[in-house]
């Protein structure tokens, strides 16, 4: 008996003990009594959003929205709804298609809790980024639709998803389709935070929505009438109107005709393929039970983004909070009229354009950036330009899942085809010469605030003169006037140098006249100057002609763009290999007055009969050598600054020969008497006794270039308008002598 006794007490003591256990268990555990009610719940307590709750009962989401979880959702009132069931029909909510109870419930509900604490900030991988946020991204999602779509003139119908990333490149394997991302859509805000951090007002955001009064904090196309409802599970904001999924730029053109030329016979005529995904078609088949090949709809990686791509950048996972992409495309009958005159101007149709002209063209109407209605001009393309656009040039403009559109009543003014460099890029005779220049200098000559003049050069004169190109190992080559083959390493650079030689900066339109008057002038643009050129009377000279005795002519008309002028040339304004030596020699042998100097020269210490150079010159830099005409020799001799021997042997004579010489090269500079006053200094090659470089100032007007030592002495360079230029080298008769 009393071990039943004590058995007794035993199980009553447990029995207490687990029931404490319990008591302080629950007591931990429990659900606090001031916690929020989740997001469903919380509805019906605020007492306005009973229509909503029925949508999201319709939709399958009570579930979701009554457990836990990490929500944002922009919930329309019953005021909000019952407007939107009158518009579109619906007598009862109950008449709503559980499709689009779904699509209106998934798009309003964002993934992660935002306060307007933060609702305008950037969540970054590193912490958030105040007032860059407008977007977040949302539970809805198109996934896989069947498609009628057209393949090599032949329609069929099709599994197509979206691609979900930008396809940068194939060639190194970027993937424009990762399975498992949903591409989930983006919607767009716009709270007062964000807009003036980022010096936006009113405007941009009714210029989208001009029905809908901005207060502070608007939701697409509804105001926010309450805010920061906070749930056990989320947050609401009460919105005044119900928003549909909205379409990406991909979808909104597929939808409206008025863009289908672009969409069409630009668009998916070049730049969009079916490509068939395994991926996908597992998923699909996950999904469905269904077994089908799945197509992604990819746009090719010459464009600046993929159009369907609901991601932005995906640099970082959250980049789409804070950017989106913007498209301006012109209307059919703005966009027809301008491709026959300005795209087909020199081919029968767009079959026959290069594919990268018109990836060019393309690129043109795309921004990666969201552009806003007073950032046209600060918001700028692939081409560095901005959206050359007012805004009474836009006629349809939309808020859209992964970007803003914008259709235009005319068409973007690139600088590819308004200025000069669009007689290169639209002419398929000058291919060569447009690939060089998109390797070097396309920038400086699509600048439309610079004018320049262009010389031409053709694809058939480059071959005439032994120049190829093999586009299969993407090299050139070069066959000499010796029947020499000179490879790509040489050949490559060599034509860079000469296509240099064919542009020249002309603020003024100083070759205007080319044809019938004579003069200098300097290619390049003045933050890279080029060589001299020289024309007499419609024969126009580099220094390789001069020296080969070749002159370039000019054949047809000029052309013109916003920015210059462009002549068709005859011959390749060449550069010459000799060196100094050689240039020196030959100019004392044309201008015997400069012999003397000729005579100093070749005997002394700095020059080199072994290959003609001169010490102190380096091949292929910039130099211009002074040469004193024999009267101003004389007055250095007499003067006791040179020796009467031109060969002396005495060291101190030496000396003077060689220093006199150096004061008279200088160095990194071509000048001539063209009136340019940038130019007041140079650098000779004579040291002073602290061993700095002596100083030679330079006063340039035309017909006019003088020369000051150090002493203040100044001489004038003799006037002759047959300027002697050799390689990079120019050569100056002088009516004096620096001392």
């Amino acid at each position: 008996m009393r071990v039943y006794k004590v058995t007794f007490y035993w199980v009553l003591f447990i029995v207490l003990c687990v029931g404490c256990r319990k008591d302080a268990f629950d007591n931990f555990y429990n659900r606090p009594e001031n916690l929020e009610s989740p997001i469903y719940t919380r509805l019906e307590e605020e007492g306005r959003f009973s229509l909503f709750r029925r949508l999201i009962e319709k939709a399958s989401y009570k579930e979701t929205l009554d457990q836990a979880g990490y929500w944002t959702i922009f919930a329309p009132n019953d005021e909000a709804v019952n407007r939107f069931l009158t518009q579109e029909g619906y007598g009862t909510v109950e008449q709503v298609p559980e499709e689009v109870a779904a699509q209106i419930v998934r798009y309003a509900l964002v993934y992660n809790a935002f306060q307007t604490n933060h609702i305008a900030d950037y969540q970054s991988n590193l912490g958030w980024v105040e007032g860059l946020g407008f977007r977040r991204r949302t539970a809805y999602y198109e996934g896989f639709q069947k498609q009628k779509v057209r393949i090599n003139g032949v329609e069929q119908e099709l599994i197509v998803t979206a691609s979900n990333r930008n396809n940068v490149s194939v060639t190194f394997g970027t993937p424009y389709y990762i399975d498992g991302d949903n591409n989930n859509k983006y919607v767009t805000y716009f709270h007062q935070k964000y807009a003036s951090m980022n010096n936006l007002t009113a405007a941009d955001y009714s210029f989208f929505h001009p029905n809908v009064t901005w207060a502070d904090f608007n939701f697409m196309g509804a105001k926010v009438l309450k805010a920061d409802i906070i749930a056990e599970n989320g947050v609401i904001h009460e919105v005044d109107a119900v928003t549909l999924p909205q379409p990406s730029l991909d979808r909104y053109l597929a939808e409206h005709d008025d863009y289908s030329f672009f969409r069409d016979s630009i668009l998916n005529q070049f730049f969009v393929t079916y490509a068939p995904n395994a991926a996908a078609s597992k998923t699909y088949e996950y999904r469905t039970g269904e077994v089908a090949q799945v197509y992604v709809k990819v746009y090719d990686p010459l464009l600046t983004f993929s159009l369907n791509n609901e991601n932005y950048l995906k640099e970082e996972d959250n980049d789409g909070q804070q950017d989106a992409f913007t498209l301006f495309i012109p209307k059919n009958d703005v966009l027809i009229p301008w491709v026959r005159t300005i795209l087909l101007e020199h081919y029968k149709t767009l079959n026959n354009v290069p594919k990268t002209v018109l990836a060019d063209f393309v690129n043109t109407l795309l921004w990666r950036n969201a552009v806003w209605p007073s950032q046209f001009s600060l918001k700028f393309n692939v081409h560095e330009e901005p959206a050359t656009f007012v805004q009474q040039d836009i006629v349809d403009k939309k808020m859209l899942s992964n970007g803003f559109f914008y259709g235009t009543s005319k068409v973007q003014e690139s600088n590819l085809f308004s200025t000069v460099y669009k007689h290169i890029i639209l002419d398929p005779d000058y291919s060569l010469m447009l690939m060089l220049l998109n390797k070097e200098y396309k920038r400086i000559i699509t600048n439309p605030n610079q004018q320049f003049t262009v010389f031409l050069f053709s694809d058939r004169l480059l071959q005439q003169l032994g120049y190829a190109y093999n586009e299969r190992i993407n090299e050139w080559s070069w066959r000499d006037r010796n029947n020499n083959v000179i490879g790509h390493a040489i050949t490559e650079p060599r034509l860079q140098r000469i296509l240099y030689t064919h542009i020249v900066e002309t603020p003024n339109d100083e070759l205007a006249n080319i044809e019938n008057s004579s003069g200098y002038i300097q290619t390049g643009d003045k933050i890279i100057p080029g060589e001299f050129i020289k024309w007499q009377n419609g024969n126009m000279y580099a220094a390789g002609n001069e020296f080969l005795g070749q002159s370039v002519h000019i054949t047809g008309s000029a052309k013109f763009g916003n920015n210059g002028r462009i002549y068709y040339v005859d011959n390749l304004l060449e550069f010459s290999a000799e060196t100094a030596g050689q240039a020196v020699n030959r100019v004392a042998n044309a201008n015997t007055q400069t012999s003397r100097f000729r005579d100093y020269l070749v005997n002394s210490t700095l020059y080199r009969a072994a290959d003609l150079t001169i010490n102190g010159i380096a091949a292929g830099s910039s130099y211009t050598i002074l040469m004193p005409n024999n009267a101003a020799i004389q007055q250095a001799v007499d003067a006791g600054v040179l020796p009467s021997n031109t060969a002396p042997t005495d060291l101190v004579d030496r000396t003077k020969v060689e220093r006199f010489l150096q004061h008279h090269i200088l160095t990194n500079i071509n000048v001539a008497p063209d009136g340019n006053q940038d130019v007041i200094s140079g650098i000779s090659l004579l040291k002073d006794a602290s061993d700095q470089s002596v100083i030679v100032g330079i006063a340039n007007a035309v017909n006019n270039l003088r020369f000051t030592d150090a002493s203040g002495k100044t001489v004038s360079a003799v006037n002759n308008t047959n300027l002697y230029i050799s390689n990079r080298i120019v050569l100056h008769e002088l009516n004096g002598y620096l001392n």
